[in-house]
């Protein structure tokens, strides 16, 4: 048994020493590729280097030998299963060939897309061509048997779209490396528990090659600007696609093997949809690289650049483990994919959050340093608040704090109460997101159909700490309203000439502000605090008054002290009242007093109050 594992890993052990003399010894400079990097990074002027040009060339040393041991070492058991699956290897060889050179000549000097999809198309008919097709897809969506007329083409299709989601991943960082060894990893271990030596000899070979290149480009600075390139990614994700479809069409392997496959694919191919999304939506080039994948977005959370493999292979885990318990469980295939879909869609709102969070640490950091108690004296520009003074008076602060300095404002709630306070805020959110779902709906239909723009405005703000956000509304002005230039919302009232006629009810009835809810659940704002500027405004703002910058103390808010007492702001001398109000509620908020303010807006939207 031990025996015979061994013989099935040796492709392993053989590429993995390969790998280990020859890719560092072997990286292709590309200076065309230097676009796979910031434009503001040094690194371009060296260009990027090419790391997995040697990838095919190992993998196919390293089948070549553990193939011919069966026969070297008289082992007939292994003869027996190699020499049927002959055809299907030549069909691994070619298919990697062709890949191969198409890959080397775009490192090189670029390919056209034509021809790289040809060289796709042409590769993955190999599957189809020795029999390897998917037949049966086992329930899922309520379809068991496929006929080669759609069996065929949706083999072709999915081998074309996880061997290029494998060249989207390529980039800085090994991700395409390094999820294609987690891959590979899970696949090796299925294939020989279930007793499948030609997937074993394929899957250790691939998995011997990549783990050198993935542990050098995470851990090595040197290896920083190393990608595998597409001579490489093209061979690793063909190699995939062989490895899930083959074990799905092996016999050995029980009936939802192709759920079990698609569960290890699950990251790398829904990530793909994601990023594809954002640059199309952002008018961005499809292939070129924008630091906006998986591993990328890992980082931004700020766990540290060598826990990502871990944190990456423990999510691929997840997936497969919940896979596999379902097949085992018989679970339904469609209800299985609708929970991965739903759990990834909650990984990446946790995600999310968390990159939010770690922003905040970073502006508040950089707020304390510039603005805080200790140092925060340094940093006022003594003479706009002297000419401040001269016109508007001494803002109730003694003469002393007027020339000389200006007293700290802090925050009037103590931890446990922001604690308390950002907890009611999430679960009252998300209570008024599900009440308000259909009216917000409502107003979405509305909107679209009334001038056919988008729905949804969103506004870059100023908040806590001075993190910048996006803060979201129903949109209620003309898509020109701002062409000349930021203007206040509010500036005419309800008689403004840039509302729409569906925004025109919406503004009056402050239904606009819906889908701040958004905001408030995800953190970016409260329900109680002051109202979130833009930099803009800001700036004026703090031309007139600094202490602005103690607001920042706090998230700002959907309502505040302000708004109720002093309304919407239409010019400076209003703003610098509103200021005040602000600081006189920084200075004394409390639970209680967020509970009034919350009151008396509701009070005020239920009579018709304009504010």
């Amino acid at each position: 048994m031990i025996f015979s594992i061994l013989l099935k890993i040796t492709p392993l052990f053989i590429s993995l020493l390969l790998g280990l003399l020859i890719i560092p010894n072997l990286r292709l400079m590309a200076s065309k590729k230097k676009n796979f990097l910031p434009e503001s990074d040094d690194r371009i002027k060296n260009g990027v280097m090419i790391g997995g040009i040697s990838f095919f060339p190992i993998i196919l040393i390293a089948l070549c030998i553990s193939i011919s041991l069966p026969y070297l070492l008289q082992i007939d058991d292994l003869r027996a299963v190699v020499e049927p699956a002959a055809m299907r290897i030549m069909q691994l060889v070619v298919g990697c060939m062709v890949l191969f050179i198409t890959g080397l000549k775009d490192d090189l000097n670029g390919t056209g897309g034509f021809v790289k999809m040809g060289a796709l198309l042409i590769a993955a008919s190999m599957f189809p061509a020795t029999g390897l097709w998917i037949d049966n897809l086992h329930g899922l969506f309520g379809i068991e048997g496929l006929s080669p007329y759609v069996g065929i083409p949706l083999t072709v299709l999915l081998v074309c779209y996880i061997t290029e989601a494998f060249s989207l991943l390529d980039g800085i960082d090994g991700l395409s490396s390094g999820v294609g060894s987690i891959i590979i990893f899970t696949f090796l271990l299925f294939s020989i528990w279930y007793d499948s030596t030609l997937i074993s000899f394929v899957a250790a070979a691939a998995l011997g090659v990549a783990i050198p290149l993935c542990f050098r480009s995470f851990l090595s600075n040197r290896w920083g600007n190393t990608i595998m390139g597409n001579s490489g990614a093209y061979v690793l994700g063909y190699i995939v696609s062989y490895l899930s479809i083959g074990l799905s069409h092996s016999e050995r392997m029980p009936d939802g093997m192709l759920m079990i496959c698609l569960g290890a694919l699950f990251v790398p191919m829904l990530d793909i949809i994601r990023v594809v999304n954002s640059r199309v939506r952002d008018n961005r080039t499809l292939d070129r690289p924008d630091r906006n994948q998986f591993n990328h977005k890992l980082l931004r959370t700020g766990i540290p650049r060598r826990l990502i493999p871990v944190t990456i292979a423990g999510l691929i885990g997840v997936f497969v483990v919940m896979n596999t318990s379902g097949v085992l469980f018989s679970c339904n295939p469609t209800i299985m994919v609708l929970l991965d879909i739903v759990l990834w869609v909650a990984i990446h709102l946790t995600l999310n959050y968390f990159i939010h969070e770690h922003q905040r640490k970073g502006f508040y950091k950089e707020w304390e340093k510039a603005y805080g108690e200790d140092s925060w004296y340094a940093n006022i520009p003594h003479e706009t608040l002297k000419r401040k003074a001269q016109t508007y008076g001494d803002m109730n602060l003694s003469q002393n704090h007027v020339v000389e300095d200006v007293a700290f404002i802090s925050d009037g709630m103590n931890g446990f109460e922001r604690q308390i306070k950002r907890a009611a805020d999430m679960i009252l959110s998300l209570l008024c997101l599900i009440i308000f779902s259909p009216l917000m709906l409502l107003s979405y239909i509305l909107i679209k159909c009334d001038d056919g723009g988008p729905a949804i405005y969103k506004q870059q703000r100023v908040g806590r700490y001075g993190h910048p956000f996006y803060i979201y509304k129903f949109r209620s002005m003309r898509l020109d309203a701002e062409e000349s230039g930021p203007s206040l919302s509010h500036a005419n009232g309800d008689n403004d000439p840039r509302l729409t006629k569906v925004g025109k009810f919406l503004r009056a009835h402050h239904l606009d502000e819906l889908p701040q809810l958004w905001n408030v659940f995800v953190g970016d704002i409260a329900f109680v605090g002051y109202r979130p500027e833009r930099q803009f405004y800001i700036d004026q703002i703090m031309k007139e008054d600094p202490r602005y910058a103690f607001l920042y103390q706090i998230r700002p808010g959907v309502t505040s002290y302000a708004t109720l007492y002093n309304g919407y702001t239409d010019t400076m001398e209003k703003m610098l009242r509103r200021l005040e109000l602000d600081l006189y509620y920084l200075k004394r908020r409390s639970l209680w007093f967020d509970v009034k303010i919350l009151g008396l807006t509701f009070l005020s939207i239920i009579s018709g109050k304009k504010f």
